[in-house]
Formats: C-alpha cells, structure tokens, sequence
C-alpha cells in the first residue's frame, strides 16, 4: 500500500463513472468502484498500487462474530444492499468463509495511535484482494462504514451485464461533529410510518446520527398518548387549509396520527441504522391541536379548533394553571417510554405572550415567582423561562436532557430575552448568531439558521445550480471569532423541513435532495478539504444512486456541474 492523504487521491483519480474497465474471455465486465467519489468526504484513504480489485459475486459472505446481534442486524442490511446493487445473492455467516468476504467488528481500540479517530462512530475499511473488513470503533461506526462500501461501489445501467469491485484500499474514517441531524414536520402534513423508515434510510446513507420528529403543531397532534386520547381523536384531523391572500377553505382535509406501538417500531428500525430519533412535543406554543382537544389547557378556555392556518397563534398553553404542568409531565412521561433518546425537544418558539398577559392564572404565577422584567425580559418572557426550566428539571431527573429553539434566550434582534437552565441544549434557527449568542452564553448549541439549513425555505428553493448548492456548503458550522472553550459547545447542525407546502412523498424528497448530501459533507468531512470543484463529482455521484434507488430529486441542481 502507498499512503496518500485524500485531496492528492482525488486529484490523482480521474472522477468519471468507472476507475477500471477489464474483462476475461466470455466473463461479464468487472467494473471497480471508486473512493473518492464518497459523500461525506473520508477523512483518509490509502490507495493499493497495482493490487487487484475485491469483485462482489455470489460467493461472497458477509461474516461476522458469533452472539453479536448488532452485527447481525448489520450484516443483513449489508447482504440486502450488496444484492440490490448487484443482483447476486449475498449470505452471511457467523463461521470463518472459505472463499471471499467482508468481515465485519467492533473494536474501540482501531484508532490508538491516529489523532482525532476514536469514538462510536469512527471506522476503519481495508478492502484487498479475498477480503474486505469494516471494524467500527462502536456499532455506528460499522454502518457507517458498510454505507461507505456501498457509495463507492459503480452504478451500472444494468446489474446482470457486469461484475461490480471495490478497489484495493484503507479507509480511516470519523465525523466532525456528534450531532448531525434533519428534522421533519409531521404536524402540518402527516407521512404514514413506512415512508418514515424509507426517510431513515435516506438519512442513513448520508451518516446522519439523528432524526428529529417534529409531532405537534397548532395544525395537528401526530402521537397517541393513552392518557390523553382526545390529542389524537380531535387534535389529528383538520377538515382543510387556508389559503394566506383569500382566507378560503381548500377543503382538503388533512389527518393522521402515530400509534405507540408504531412509534416504536420506528424507533427499532432507526437504531438498528445506527440513527436515534428525538421526538418534539411543542410547548408552549404551537399547540392549538391540543387546546381543541382539552379546551380547559388554555388561558380562556376556548373554545378552540385545530388550526387551518399557518403562521404564529395568539392562542398557546396556559402556564399559569397548575393543571397544564401536570398535563405536560404526564405526555413527556408517554413519550419517554417511547423514545430512549437522550435528547427530547421542547420547542419553545414563537409563544405569543398577549393570553398571558390578559390571564389572571399567568399574572398570580408570575406574582407567586416574584418575576420582574429586565431589558428586554419581560414578565410574560421570563414566566417562559420558569417553565421551561421546570420541564428541564423533569427531564433530568428521568436522565434526559431537553433541546429547546434559540426563542427561549433569544430574538431576531439577538437579545437575550430569556433565562433557560444550562443544561438545555439551543437550536440556533433565526440567524447564524443565534447559536453563536448560545455558544458564548455557555450553552450548547445546534446550528440551524433559517437561510441555509431550512429546505422549505421559500427562497432557496427558487435557486438552482450551483447557487441552490452553495447555500449549505458555503455556511460555516463553527462561527468565527469563538474561544477554544465556546467551540466546544457547538454540537453540530441539523436541517429542517417544515411541511406547510409539503403534502407529498415527492415533494418532500425533492426540497430534501440532493441538499441532504451538502448538508453530509458539513456534519462529517473535515473543513480542512473544503472544496467546491471536488465536491462536484461527489454530489453527481450521490445523484445517480437517488436515481437508481427511485427517489426524487431537484434535478436543476444538476447545472452545477455544466458550470464547470
């Protein structure tokens, strides 16, 4: 093997469909795969000079270490991932193969000696003639690395004609950041639970960690809890929505809800993908769906009606009554038992304070607090604040930690206007500062600014091109001038796909793709190889897998690469 760090390797590769063409007398082609053109970019790969490919084939066996049930699982979604790109049958096996495989293990310690490469999701691929092994530093680390074999494998027309390889090579691999995400809204449009598995494997093969699930809106209640059954029985249906200039009813109506039992099934079926899924349950606003169900929640008392239209509602929680924190604890209690995550998310945005302000329960609370406003704290901002860090407490005291949107510290206009607890974790979402402020308060933060990491934004999708690419891969994830100490707080980025104008499959793939793959590359490569040119072929490449795969995608993304 010959060692070259991985910009040489890319520059030393033609970046075409194939990196070897060869054939035996009556053999179908052998077409070799290629590393370099992984998305997100591997941190190093070591090239084999003149060794001869690994060819996948129906003798192939993905094997794996007797007992282990994580690697079982994972050598299935590899056996099953391996036949779909190659049309032969793939077996796996606890007993040593006689004849080629891929080897698949856990070993914490592969990374002793290699700055940076430790952790769960670290991985190390060596890809040789008779052999291919995948040792993860944890079991996030073997999927990642099992979807690296399969992105740098070629995508031929037609399966049967050809014999697909994997080059000899080295991968040493890990992640820039621990948290890296995309978020979904359920609330406003609801998807049925066997696409959200398709999602997931959507997010997986972009070594995504997590998938946050927004449940809740004024619009809709997406997740049963038993003790509170009318949530779903009224709050998940509304008979249509409003259109914003003519106040008209389209009369579409919109419905559908989450069982528990399905919830967790999703659950399973993202872990054992190596991605852990957050529910939101949005508090205390945003929750008009629940005051139609449980009127007596709210500060007047109704009564109300799950929301057909969009934007900001008056009409939120009321936090003044004792009744609405039982209530809450209550729900968070059902939705832990569901989701092991240690993360939960709260919300927190866009509360309105003008009930509260008007509501004799929320002025005796804020009497009883003793709460008195500061600058741009109100009464009304810091009653918020009270109740948050009650929720957080309640959280931490059942060994989960609470992520709240930037609103609950602070504004557009970047004041602070709250006091959360330490402990909660901040969605920096209104501007890039917003997580900055976060950091520098000694929060930790997730990055999430609207103009970049929003793919329903309205403005970003009438990009194409090289324009519509650069709006993530241009955004810089640890803002500038941050001490040593206060970059530490920030966990990673995450992109949001609200639903307002989302009602398809098709539509949410098309807002979704390929900005999935930019967004990969600033949560994982390192920005050391930030690179737009070298970027290009990747992208391409992850484009013609979504084609193979049936998903869809903003296909005039695709002048970027004629920019060239």
């Amino acid at each position: 093997m010959s060692a070259m760090n991985f910009r040489h390797f890319l520059s030393s590769v033609v970046l075409s469909a194939a990196l070897v063409l060869f054939s035996a007398c009556g053999r179908p082609e052998v077409r070799v795969g290629d590393f370099s053109l992984v998305s997100p970019l591997p941190r190093m790969v070591f090239v084999g000079d003149g060794e001869a490919p690994f060819v996948i084939s129906s003798r192939t066996v993905v094997y794996y270490p007797e007992g282990d049930e994580i690697l079982h699982t994972a050598a299935g979604l590899l056996a099953a991932q391996l036949e779909q790109a190659t049309g032969c049958r793939i077996r796996t096996s606890t007993r040593v193969p006689r004849e080629q495989y891929i080897f698949l293990g856990i070993d914490p310690t592969i990374g002793d000696g290699l700055k940076d490469f430790q952790g769960p999701d670290s991985y190390c691929l060596g890809v040789e003639p008779a052999a291919v092994s995948i040792l993860g530093g944890g079991a996030p680390g073997v999927l990642h690395g099992i979807q690296t074999l399969i992105k740098a494998l070629p995508i031929p027309e037609n399966p049967e004609a050809c014999r697909l390889a994997l080059p000899a090579a080295t991968v040493f691999d890990y992640p820039e950041f621990p948290y890296r995400a995309f978020m979904l809204d359920c609330g406003r449009h609801f998807f049925p639970a066997e696409y959200i598995k398709q999602l997931i494997d959507i997010l997986a093969l972009h070594n995504l960690n997590y998938f946050h699930w927004h449940l809740t809106e004024d619009q809709g209640w997406r997740l049963e809890i038993k003790k509170y059954p009318k949530l779903t029985e009224v709050g998940s249906y509304r008979p249509g929505t409003r259109n914003p200039q003519t106040d008209e009813l389209d009369g579409v109506p919109v419905s559908g809800f989450y069982t528990q039992e399905e919830a967790r099934e999703i659950v399973r079926y993202a872990a054992e993908r190596g991605i852990t899924v957050i529910p939101e349950i949005d508090l205390p606003g945003h929750t008009q769906a629940a005051l139609a169900a449980y009127p007596e929640l709210g500060c007047t008392g109704g009564p109300y009606e799950v929301a057909t239209r969009y934007g900001v509602l008056d009409d939120v929680l009321c936090v003044g009554k004792d009744a609405t924190m039982t209530f809450v604890k209550d729900v968070l209690t059902e939705v832990m038992d569901i989701f092991p995550s240690e993360y939960i998310h709260l919300g927190g945005d866009e509360c309105p304070k003008v009930r509260w302000a008007a509501c004799p329960d929320c002025q005796r609370k804020i009497r009883e607090l003793g709460l008195v406003a500061s600058g741009k704290k109100t009464k009304e901002e810091l009653l918020q604040s009270w109740f948050t860090s009650q929720i957080e407490a309640f959280l931490a005291e059942h060994g989960r930690r609470m992520i709240c949107w930037n609103d609950v510290l602070c504004d557009w206009g970047d004041h602070l206007v709250g006091e959360p607890s330490k402990n909660t974790v901040i969605a920096g979402w209104m501007r890039p500062a917003s997580s900055e402020i976060a950091a520098r308060e000694g929060y930790d933060a997730i990055v999430c600014p609207v103009g970049h990491l929003y793919f329903s934004n309205a403005e970003a999708l009438r990009l194409t091109g090289r324009e519509s690419i650069c709006r993530v891969y241009d955004m810089a994830v640890v803002p500038e001038g941050l001490t040593q100490e206060q970059r530490q707080h920030i966990l990673g980025a995450e992109a949001c796909l609200w639903t307002e104008r989302v009602a398809s499959t098709d539509s949410l793939e098309w807002r979704l793709l390929p900005r999935l793959s930019t967004l990969s590359e600033l949560q994982w490569a390192d920005p050391k190889w930030h690179d737009l040119g070298a970027y290009l072929p990747r992208l391409r490449h992850m484009t013609d897998l979504y084609q193979s795969r049936g998903w869809h995608w903003k296909t005039d993304i695709a002048a970027a690469w004629e920019e060239e």
